[in-house]
């Protein structure tokens, strides 16, 4: 709504009105002031946020020009969980509409100097309500002792917020996608300047740095920050990942059916590698950098599934929280956690302490080749893990590095013409959460029927009721992180043949080449992943899988040789020729290997995804 000039009104204070006295032990606070492009308003904060009202003159609406509404309309009103930083301004200009200019001059006049103060919130974009636009709302008074008793007002409240960061660890991969992540960096860090949030900034040389960094850091360490910042991609996000979990949590390894086959001892426990045998047991190419599962890190992980989780570590996960600030190639994670890839909006997310729970799986290697000996090897991964067709695509890659992200194009085009397929065994933990796949049930009927036919997806959101649902954040058990491991009736189901590709993604996987992702209506803390499975086709059937992949409501999972499985546990094991698996976005050799999921296991700066 438009304000008005106030041309010979009295300025602000001398004939201001004001519901309550302004001193520092006000609750609430209710005032005039000027507000730039609008007018003077009457201001109201208390617990929820600051409220304005414009005040119009007795005579007229001075928002009607020449008798015609104005269509501008203000906003009037900022909710205190959207403000990020308020700011003391200097002495200066409040423009007093946001009328177009030739207009403002013939009604309003000339613009007044005032003492002033900003708020600094946002704005949701109309077209993309998850696209966050950074917004400052400019207050002025002739009072400088009130501007700056509102200040202090204001930030007491902000301060009060627990869940806002204050310290923050801040990885930069410098040739992260388009090599911008420097860019990216410099782009952001005037909000958290802004936002008061002290960062310590660490520019990779390096791979494997964030990980060492993180990894070799102590619990006393990490409890000097609220959470470490990732800008780059999915692999570099899960390197953080990594380096936070691997040395802390103490896990017992995933289950596994009776015949999974792999050595053990006379106690029944898998046989692992000493420490000692690391270098000369495993190529250099395959260690990834990622601790292997000692013998002592074993006997730990028994201990630690009688006793629950690390406490230690419970405790510092519960306020820790992992940041993405998206500079790579696909986003994956952050379209899913925040709903876009714009590194602002994330910036925003992190400054407000936004905050969802995300699933986590770990994966252990058993054999890295069939000739191997056993090496237990744990990795673990935030939103997808595939092998086959997606292991080929990021091997081919590599090659063309120089090309930026659009190596991905080109090396999945080259490896979609050579149609490779993998003969392997697939065992997943059936607990009844399988919905009917269409196409099984409807093998002879054409696709385009099948589109018709969609259930109804429950897609992943802002206070999602199915991530929420018996969530307790305060539980320590390894029972509440695997709730489906131990539900009654849970059997082992096997798929063996051909396969074009094996799958398991955590979460939808939406990016700007799959709108909707592999799987749509797939959760970020339901402790379920989603086992896709790609039989051996013909290329023009593959082709359409694809297609529908593209597609904004799409459906790439209804056909005959595709195999959907919402599962808590996996097993693989690949026969004959090899491919390797895409964790995150990086390789990692596997010919055997389990997986489990972990339900809500870390917590992100985010608040997921506005759709």
């Amino acid at each position: 709504m438009e304000g008005e000039k106030g041309n010979d009104r009295a300025f602000v204070g001398e004939d201001s009105h004001t519901d309550e006295p302004l001193n520092d032990s006000s609750s609430i606070l209710s005032s005039t002031f000027f507000l730039n492009h609008v007018g003077e308003v009457s201001l109201v904060f208390n617990s929820d946020g600051l409220f304005w009202e414009p005040i119009k003159s007795p005579d007229t609406d001075r928002s009607i020009c020449f008798g015609i509404k104005s269509r501008f309309k203000a906003a009037s009103e900022i909710k205190l969980s959207d403000i990020y930083a308020v700011e003391l301004s200097h002495h200066g200009l409040i423009q007093m509409t946001n009328l177009p200019h030739s207009t403002e001059h013939l009604i309003f006049g000339t613009d007044i100097k005032l003492y002033r103060f900003m708020v600094h919130g946002f704005i949701r974009s109309k077209n993309q309500p998850s696209l966050w636009i950074p917004y400052t709302f400019t207050f002025g008074h002739k009072d400088f002792r009130v501007c700056e008793m509102w200040v202090n007002k204001l930030n007491a409240s902000l301060n009060s917020d627990v869940g806002r960061p204050k310290n923050l660890l801040v990885f930069v991969h410098p040739r992260s996608g388009r090599g911008n992540g420097c860019k990216t960096w410099d782009a952001v860090a005037p909000i958290f300047s802004r936002a008061k949030v002290e960062t310590k900034v660490i520019v990779t040389k390096r791979a494997g740095q964030a990980l060492d960094v993180m990894s070799s850091m102590t619990y006393k360490e990490l409890n000097n920050y609220d959470g470490a910042i990732a800008v780059g991609g999915d692999g570099f996000f899960n390197e953080i990942l990594n380096g936070f979990i691997s040395p802390r949590f103490k896990a017992p390894n995933p289950p596994t059916p009776s015949d999974f086959v792999h050595p053990v001892d006379g106690n029944g426990d898998s046989l692992l590698l000493k420490e000692n045998e690391r270098a000369k047991e495993i190529p250099e190419q395959c260690e990834d950098k990622i601790p292997f599962i000692s013998s002592e890190d074993h006997s730990a992980a028994k201990a630690s599934y009688n006793s629950d989780t690390d406490d230690e570590f419970h405790i510092l996960n519960q306020r820790f929280r992992i940041g993405i600030i998206p500079s790579g190639s696909t986003d994956a994670i952050v379209m899913c956690t925040t709903g876009t890839r714009d590194p602002i909006t994330s910036a925003l997310h992190i400054v407000l302490g936004k905050k969802v729970h995300l699933d986590i799986a770990q994966v252990v290697r058993w054999k890295a080749t069939p000739r191997s000996e056993i090496q237990p090897y744990m990795r673990y991964t935030a939103s997808f893990a595939g092998y086959g067709f997606y292991g080929d695509v990021i091997t081919q890659s590599e090659n063309y590095r120089w090309m930026g992200p659009k190596r991905y194009d080109y090396a999945g085009a080259m490896v979609f013409l050579k149609h490779r397929s993998y003969e392997a065994e697939i065992a997943y933990l059936d607990v009844g959460s399988d919905e009917p796949n269409l196409a099984s049930k409807r093998k002879h009927e054409d696709i385009s029927e099948l589109n018709t036919q969609k259930s109804e997806r429950s897609v992943c959101r802002v206070d999602c009721k199915v991530c929420n649902a018996n969530s307790d954040p305060t539980s320590t058990g390894i029972s509440s992180l695997t709730p489906h491991l131990y539900s009654e009736g849970g059997r082992w189901k096997k798929s063996k043949g051909r396969f074009l590709s094996v799958g398991a993604a955590l979460i939808s996987c939406r990016n700007d080449k799959a709108p909707d992702g592999l799987v749509v209506d797939a959760h970020l803390s339901d402790g379920f992943l989603h086992l896709i499975l790609i039989r051996e086709c013909p290329h023009a059937s593959y082709l359409r899988h694809l297609i529908q992949l593209t597609k904004s409501g799409g459906s790439p999972l209804n056909f005959q040789f595709v195999e959907h499985h919402k599962t808590p546990a996996f097993t693989f094991t690949s026969v004959g020729k090899e491919s390797v698996w895409n964790l995150d976005g990086e390789m990692f050799e596997a010919h055997q290997l389990s997986a489990q999921v972990f339900r809500g296991l870390v917590c992100l700066f985010a608040s997921g995804p506005q759709v």
